[in-house]
């Protein structure tokens, strides 16, 4: 397991990329290009890890490097199409120094999301584990999963 996560790690990347153009596009309302562009690299994805798999042999972790490739070129066709489109014209003028002016804002509510998340994470692991040691655990964990 650990070799397909070591193959998922650009896709984290992938992630922080694609979701702010994602929510560009459905701010405007243009979903389509989105839905057409997710399709074909589904379509992708299937023969990519058809090859990695059953061709190139590359097992867990080359199951894990295209996905995050899938995610890449997600993250490309959408970026093109922001640039190229006539859609996007009006909205999409390139990069300016001036929308990175209160990035330190958004990073201090991040940091915040990020621990909530966190503790959120580690609040249900650790009642796992505590419920792990009352007597009867199994029946004490299954109550959990209620």
């Amino acid at each position: 397991a650990a070799l397909f996560v070591y193959g998922l790690i650009p896709q984290i990347f992938a992630y922080a990329a694609n979701f702010p153009i994602q929510k560009f596009l459905q701010a405007q309302s243009i979903v389509n290009p989105i839905a057409y562009i997710t399709s074909a690299a589904f379509a992708l994805h299937l023969l990519m890890t058809w090859l990695a798999l059953f061709v190139f042999r590359w097992g867990l972790f080359g199951a894990g490097a295209v996905l995050s490739l899938s995610w890449w070129i997600i993250v490309i066709a959408q970026f093109v199409y922001v640039v190229r489109s006539d859609r996007c014209k009006m909205t999409w003028t390139g990069f300016r120094w001036s929308a990175f002016s209160s990035l330190w804002d958004f990073f201090k509510l991040s940091a915040a999301s990020a621990v909530m998340l966190c503790l959120e994470t580690w609040y249900f692991q650790i009642t796992v584990l505590i419920a792990g040691l009352l007597p009867d655990p199994e029946t004490q964990l299954n109550a959990l999963a209620i």
